[in-house]
């Protein structure tokens, strides 16, 4: 080992001092940098050619002993820099190299290349100029700058809000028009704040009220954990709705567009240029420096070269073999490889004999990238130059990124976008402007000619009647006026709308959105304005302008016009009973009955509810009676619902324009009046207007006022009727009847005013307090029943059960003697909750018995789902027993029934002695009526009971 070196000293001593300067000469000749130093004088002491090829300067001008002015002033005569320029630039350039520091500059030649400077003053004195080409760095950063305003264009024009983050949830971009949408701060929302910052911002704006900030992290938390595309619907501040539209990059970030979408009005949109400035990282670039022998021993290497592979002075001393190095700076941790020192070795080794100039990529510990190049010397050794491209590696990368970012925005959005230059030729576009049209990508590139492009679209068929010619000659008119908008009627039914927008350096950006389902919903939203939802007939509205367009014409050019008012009978009953999509089927049912029965200019609307309505021309009021008829016959006759017969009818009232006015409120006051007649009149009928009709409904007005004071003025007392056991005359109870005294009007019959009570639901209270005033007078009676009639209201309000229960216990009577009677209609309102109630009822050891049978639908499933105690025929059939067969028929029938049912049959109305022989021989087993006694005051019950136990008595 000692032999070694003695003899690598003697060698080198034995070097002369022209070997040493022939061999950095040799080593400067060979770097990619030009190398020119200078003597304290400022003459030339040693040049290489590579300085001499970057300036295009001539080696006999250019030599040692020319001095620095000389230089530049052949500099200057190949046409570098003016001639003008010499004297400044000599004085600069002295004045700085005087000031002893290392400093550098950038020159711009006449050829257009661009030349890095670097000036040092040497230690004894003289100074070293290092240069080299960065032209190609130039060219970088012009494209990246070109690529940076088509991408400010294209963003700055989106009309959709968008922001875009990365795979760490921070921000990307985001444009003008988000922070405009949601009024955020941009110095809050801003590249590089997280998620978490910008949502916090956005609720703190109002956006989203009613959310708090928790649950919606923990929602687009879950989004982009299971990474899905998701649209949704969010509130701004202002109480608009926004769409977000969010798609996922395959990097693990994600972009969201955000769309106004009350109104869709198209902004402009501005992508905000953020954290996309590269970084002009080649413009101080060093290279590393080293020459080896044949031996690849190493002869001479510079500082940088030692900083780049972390080596000291000691570590590269002349000598050291290539191998040792590449150990030494593994070792120290410059750089880690999958390769051995030997194999790095070898492929240097062949690399030289092969004379393989090119370069190498070596990525170093601390994440640089070095660029090597083995250059083989004619005489033997190599040169090494070790480049750090780290900074022009990261910046093809980030153009790369940048590419893939633009394009991910362009070809994420809801709508097309296509940019044109000045030449309206196509700069760019993205995939939904091509999908939208349906064109093909190999025709729709980057170059072609927007006519190129009309031509192709009208090939396919895309354009109805157009030639490509002539829609582009339109296209070329329109542009010439400036901005604008325009919408496109596609052959396939689509209509698309085109915004366009100048750039500011010449050009046009064009949005391309399918507004095909907003001009049908606009359209709906204008139908639905006028029609009804459910049956898509005329609503009030619509009705009422064509109302007041047919009382003009009947103003103007005579004839009539009749208004029918309908209104369902019993519609709630189905409504309760079966649901309401089942209500909602018997209205569409009764919507399509009037529909196919009016005629062709006939309008038939749904005012609301269960009611309709219909506007009839013709002769009058034969026509519109003639339809009345036919419709009442016709909905009282519906198809069953849910497998269940159902009862309904229809009532309706007329009016006639002009015998009944031409104002329309009037005419539709008259058609309501007339409907109400009919309602009055039992329902499943049709009324034509009257002018009595208005007083009637005044009266009823004032009777209905005066209703309302009456139990708290004690206008109300009851009386009692007797109710007779046939076979052996004994009295079994009394009937309470309601009465009322007007202090004006004198006796009001219980047929006038307990409609109206039951309507304004006055009948609760009123029927509350007959309930308890009839138990407390029965309680003093012997042992007979009182019967007290229930309403169909009362089954529909809450409590009755309760309220029985409290009036007997009030009143001390026993259960057994009361009798609540309840009519057929209770039954038909809501028969299964009805029929629930009674259960309780009975439960108590309440007598029920079924009230006027035979006069409503009188079903006989009444009659097996609930056991009454008594069924009452009504005084109709009694009073007609001597004038109608079918009162004959009817009265037998109900007796025969109760006979068989085993349940107690009341006549009711027996007034004469003929009366009763009959309903006895038809089998009734008990009567009540004038025969055996008249209403009478609860003082005169007692008198009652006497008279008729003396009765007995003679019988």
């Amino acid at each position: 080992m000692t032999s070694i070196r003695d003899n690598e000293l003697g060698a080198r001593r034995e070097q002369s001092p022209e070997a040493l300067v022939a061999l950095s000469q040799l080593a400067l000749d060979r770097m990619e940098q030009g190398v020119c130093v200078y003597d304290a004088d400022n003459r030339i002491m040693l040049v290489n050619q590579r300085y001499l090829s970057l300036f295009d300067l001539s080696a006999d001008v250019v030599r040692v002993g020319t001095s620095y002015r000389e230089v530049l002033a052949h500099s200057a005569s190949r046409g570098n820099f003016p001639q003008s320029e010499l004297d400044a630039l000599y004085s600069a350039r002295i004045a700085q190299i005087a000031g002893g520091k290392p400093f550098r500059t950038e020159q711009r030649l006449a050829s257009g290349l661009v030349m890095s400077l670097e000036l040092k003053p040497l230690p004894g004195g003289g100074w070293m100029t290092i240069c080299d080409d960065v032209s190609r760095l130039a060219r970088l950063e012009a494209e990246l700058h070109v690529q940076t305003e088509r991408s400010q264009h294209a963003l700055a024009n989106m009309s959709h809000g968008l922001i875009m983050y990365d795979a760490d949830s921070r921000v990307v971009l985001c444009n003008e028009r988000f922070l405009n949408i949601y009024n955020l701060d941009p110095a809050i929302v801003k590249p590089g704040v997280t998620h978490s910052t910008a949502i916090d911002h956005w609720l703190s704006r109002g956006n989203m009220p009613g959310m708090s900030a928790e649950e919606f992290h923990e929602t687009r938390l879950e989004d982009v954990r299971t990474r899905k595309a998701k649209t949704q619907l969010v509130t701004r501040y202002d109480g608009r709705m926004v769409q977000a539209v969010s798609r996922f990059l395959p990097d693990g970030g994600w972009v969201t567009v955000h769309e106004d979408v009350n109104e869709r009005l198209q902004y402009e949109e501005t992508l905000r240029k953020q954290n996309f400035i590269l970084d002009a990282a080649l413009e101080n670039m060093a290279h590393g420096l080293a020459f080896y022998d044949s031996d690849m021993r190493l002869r001479v290497c510079n500082t940088t070269y030692r900083r780049i592979y972390l080596l000291s002075l000691e570590e590269t001393k002349p000598g050291t073999h290539l191998g040792e190095l590449i150990e030494r700076s593994m070792a120290n941790g410059a750089f880690v490889s999958e390769y051995t020192p030997q194999q790095i070795l070898e492929a240097a080794r062949a690399r030289i004999a092969n004379r393989d100039s090119s370069p190498m990529r070596r990525r170093m510990s601390n994440d640089t990238v070095i660029s090597v190049r083995y250059c083989a010397l004619a005489e033997g050794g190599f040169v090494a130059t070790y480049e750090d491209i780290t900074e022009r590696e990261h910046a093809v990368e980030e153009l790369s990124e940048q590419y893939r970012r633009f394009d991910a925005a362009l070809n994420n959005m809801s709508q097309g976008l296509c940019m044109l230059d000045s030449g309206l030729r196509v700069i760019v576009c993205n995939r939904r402007y091509i999908e939208m049209y349906g064109l093909s990508p190999d025709v729709v590139k980057p170059g072609v000619s927007m006519r190129e492009i009309m031509e192709h679209s009208c090939a396919l068929g895309i354009h109805p009647n157009m030639t490509g010619a002539k829609l582009y000659a339109d296209y070329v008119e329109r542009l010439r006026e400036g901005e604008h908008t325009l919408h496109r009627h596609l052959s396939d039914g689509r209509i698309i709308k085109l915004n366009h927008k100048r750039m500011e350096h010449g050009g046009w950006v064009v949005t391309y959105e399918d507004v095909t389902e907003r001009h049908k919903a606009q359209a709906r939203v204008a139908h639905m304005a006028r029609h009804d939802s459910l049956t898509d007939l005329p609503n009030r509205t619509l009705f009422r302008e064509k109302m007041g367009e047919g009382l003009n014409q009947v103003a103007i050019a005579g004839g009539a016009m009749a208004v029918l008012c309908f209104d369902l009978d019993n519609f709630k009953t189905v409504n309760d009973r079966l649901g309401h999509a089942a209500g909602d089927r018997l209205l569409r049912w009764v919507a399509a009955r009037l529909k196919e029965n009016v005629g062709e200019n006939d309008t038939v609307a749904r005012l609301g509810g269960d009611e309709f309505a219909v506007l009839q021309r013709g002769p009058q009021p034969q026509s519109a009676e003639q339809l009345a008829r036919r419709l009442v016959e016709i909905i009282g006759h519906p198809p069953p619902l849910e497998n269940q017969a159902i009862h309904v009818g229809v009532s309706v009232g007329i009016a006639i324009a002009p015998d009944h006015g031409l104002d329309a409120d009037e005419l539709m006051k008259c058609a309501d009046l007339a409907l109400y007649q009919a309602k009055a009149r039992g329902r499943g009928a049709y009324q034509l207007f009257e002018p009595e009709m208005e007083e009637e409904a005044r009266s009823r007005h004032a009777l209905e006022h005066d209703l309302r004071g009456a139990l708290e003025s004690n206008q109300f007392h009851l009386v009692f009727q007797p109710q007779v056991r046939l076979a052996s005359s004994e009295l079994t109870g009394f009937e309470a009847l309601l009465r009322w005294k007007h202090p004006s009007r004198g006796l009001v019959s219980p047929a006038e005013f307990i409609p109206i009570a039951e309507e304004n639901g006055l009948i609760v209270p009123i029927g509350e307090w007959v309930l308890r005033t009839a138990c407390a007078s029965a309680a003093s009676w012997p042992d007979v029943t009182v019967a007290v009639n229930l309403s169909p209201v009362q089954f529909r309000s809450r409590g009755l059960v309760t309220l029985v229960t409290s009036a007997l216990a009030e009143a001390g009577l026993p259960p057994q003697r009361l009798e609540l009677e309840v009519t057929e209609t209770a039954l038909l309102d809501d028969s299964e909750a009805t029929i629930g109630i009674l259960h309780q009822l009975r439960a108590l050891g309440v007598r029920v018995s079924l009230d006027d049978f035979g006069v409503g639908y009188s079903s006989l499933s009444y009659l097996r789902k609930f056991p009454f105690d008594r069924i009452k025929i009504d005084r109709s059939f009694v009073g007609t027993l001597g004038e109608s067969p079918e009162s004959v028929a009817i009265v037998r029938t109900i007796a025969s029934l109760g006979s068989v049912l085993g349940v107690e049959t009341t006549a009711e109305g027996v007034e004469t002695e003929a009366q009763l022989a009959f309903v006895r021989e038809c089998g009734c087993t008990a009567v009540q009526g004038y025969y055996f006694g008249k209403p009478c005051p609860a003082a005169d019950v007692g008198r009652t009971i006497e008279t008729l136990k003396a009765v007995r008595r003679v019988a």
